[in-house]
């Protein structure tokens, strides 16, 4: 519920499931959550083909009953019936309290902030978990994750009760169906309950605010401490009728079947990287937390932990649940699905499991989805003028990641180089060019086992003048005299690992650069520094060629594949230097390095 991205803050909300757009009337809802996976779309939106708000109500009213009837359907359909709950007794409400849905609310609010720490927890060490825990050790939530918080809490400080009542109903009564509890429009605390949710979710957003800050957050108690109803109703012998046969479908008949492998997706993470060690394939630490990450969310989500009964259902249910209630890309979607389908596939293949999923689990890919946009000037000169940049201020966050949050993105700005690119620059990648000894440059190389994107083996970079005057080659010295692999020190802290150290400085400039510095054009990121370099050249006027030497590209697209092959001109070092030297970045004056 709390990753739910909403468009209707812009509308006239009306009613309940009303809203006016354009000024005609427009009833939307939101499939339950628990039973997205029965429907081939998350979101009900119908035009009532009127202005007229009277009428509007009426034929919401009708729509309301027609969906709740669907609804119910859906729910037998699954072998859950209108007195059993997912398999917990139906609890009669109507003798409840304000100070009963008020423990509700409160039940809410801990259930969506132990949801989080279930994930968290994954990749918790134990220094986290003793008396004097140390947060800074807390894991850290994944950028889209946090994206996504963010944009959620500007939407609910904006949000009416009133639009939240409408819009968020359904999700409120998912998370409360599993205590066996059905919220009524009817009941006398109904509007003020939604409020009270409302306001959970608020709370839940702060904690979740003070756990990414490391300043909180860790001493939520468990959602089960909360006294209620619910909890006596669960306690008590089931005294409910028990659901007619007519009520158990196929789909139950089919679960009861089901043969428990005893073993978990965890297990099968560990079967993926053994079978990759015995083929000398590498295994990225950066993807494996990634997998855990995604593991944590299915079984979060999914409520099912043996392999042997995940169904094709719960993988369907995981994408439509990642697409509906959150702003991840459709290929983001597909390679978080792609995660569990792969490792569902390494149970099959080792025989704890007897049947695959099938296919079509994927989203389809938009063909513009992942472009990404350069910083404009005016951005480029509000990064470069932050107190980083200008007064040796330095966030000190393990992902900021000391000094690369300094230098990183200047190099990049100015040289037209990839975060890894930079990130793998050692002592000794720096040296006088031996056609122009005068000329300082990077060398940007895959050998020494570092790893680069293009297809080029080496390449020099001249350095732009003031990045020399900033104390570039001091850091470059310190490195050599320690001896050490990469110029950076928090590569030797976090031992040499390179694509983790990226994944923090990606996530750490993913915050700043939003919360911080407000730059929030859809497409920017640490990549949008390389393709401001490369507009800079173009809009200079140097030729192709140019480009392709300080940028490392291979052939253009596929033309350069195909046809005819000409060898391109040679590019020599002075003109390069010359290019790099004369772009005009109006920030690049402003910046000191008082840590040089």
């Amino acid at each position: 519920m709390h990753n739910m991205m909403h468009n209707m803050t812009d509308d006239e909300m009306i009613a309940n499931h009303i809203v006016m757009r354009r000024g005609v009337c427009q009833y939307v809802r939101r499939v339950p959550e628990d039973l997205r996976a029965e429907f081939p779309f998350a979101r009900i939106q119908r035009s009532l083909g009127t202005q007229d708000k009277r009428k509007a109500r009426e034929a919401a009213l009708e729509l309301d009953r027609n969906w709740e009837r669907r609804f119910a359907e859906a729910r037998i359909r699954k072998g859950v019936g209108s007195d059993d709950i997912g398999g917990i007794a139906r609890i009669d409400t109507a003798q409840w309290t304000w100070s009963d849905w008020e423990a509700l609310a409160l039940w809410l609010k801990l259930t969506l902030a132990n949801d989080d720490w279930q994930v968290r927890l994954t990749g918790a060490p134990g220094r986290l978990l003793g008396a004097n825990a140390d947060i800074k050790s807390l894991p850290w939530r994944d950028d889209e994750t946090v994206k996504q918080h963010i944009a959620r809490g500007r939407v609910l400080a904006k949000m009416t009760v009133g639009a939240y009542t409408s819009d968020c109903v359904g999700d409120v009564q998912a998370h409360i169906r599993r205590l066996g509890v059905i919220i009524s429009r009817t009941d006398p605390h109904f509007d003020r309950f939604m409020a009270a949710c409302m306001a959970a979710e608020l709370a839940y957003l702060d904690i979740f605010k003070q756990r990414e800050g490391r300043i909180g957050g860790l001493d939520q108690p468990h959602p089960e401490t909360v006294p209620g109803p619910w909890r006596q109703a669960r306690a008590e012998p089931a005294t409910a009728v028990p659901p007619s046969p007519v009520v158990r479908h196929a789909k139950q008949t089919a679960d009861t079947e089901i043969t428990l492998a005893g073993k978990t997706l965890a297990d099968c993470r560990a079967k993926w990287v053994e079978n990759r060690n015995k083929v000398k394939k590498k295994v990225r630490p950066s993807h494996l937390r990634e997998m855990d990450s995604v593991i944590a969310a299915f079984e979060v989500q999914a409520k099912v932990r043996d392999i042997g009964a995940i169904r094709r259902r719960h993988l369907l249910a995981f994408r439509d649940h990642l697409s509906s209630t959150t702003d991840y890309a459709a290929g983001t979607i597909n390679k978080k699905i792609g995660f569990i389908s792969s490792l569902l596939g390494t149970a099959l293949n080792a025989g704890w499991t007897e049947t695959s999923l099938g296919g079509s689990l994927f989203l389809e890919v938009p063909q513009d989805e992942g472009g990404r946009e350069p910083y404009s000037n005016d951005e480029l000169a509000t990064i470069f003028a932050s107190p980083t940049f200008t007064t040796g201020y330095r966030n000190k966050q393990v992902k900021a990641c000391g000094e690369v949050q300094f230098w990183l993105p200047l190099i990049s700005c100015v040289h037209g180089m990839i975060s890894s690119e930079i990130l793998q620059l050692g002592p000794d990648s720096f040296k006088p060019h031996p056609d122009a000894p005068q000329i300082w440059c990077m060398i940007v190389t895959n050998a020494g086992d570092r790893r680069i994107k293009t297809l080029a083996r080496q390449r020099w970079v001249p350095i732009r003048k003031e990045l020399l005057d900033l104390g570039l080659l001091k850091l470059v010295e310190a490195a050599r005299s320690q001896q050490k692999r990469f110029i950076w020190q928090v590569l030797s802290e976090h031992g040499d690992d390179v694509e983790k150290v990226s994944g923090y400085f990606s996530s750490y400039w993913s915050r700043f650069s939003d919360r911080k510095l407000m730059i929030q054009t859809e497409g920017t990121s640490l990549y949008s520094f390389r393709h401001a370099f490369q507009d800079a050249l173009a809009a200079a006027g140097w030729p192709e060629e140019v480009k392709k030497a300080l940028m490392g590209h291979a052939e253009s697209g596929m033309t350069g594949r195909y046809g005819t092959k000409k060898k391109p001109r040679v590019v020599d070092i002075i003109e390069m230097n010359e290019a790099i030297q004369s772009l005009k970045w109006a920030f690049i004056g402003n910046v000191k390095n008082l840590h040089g």
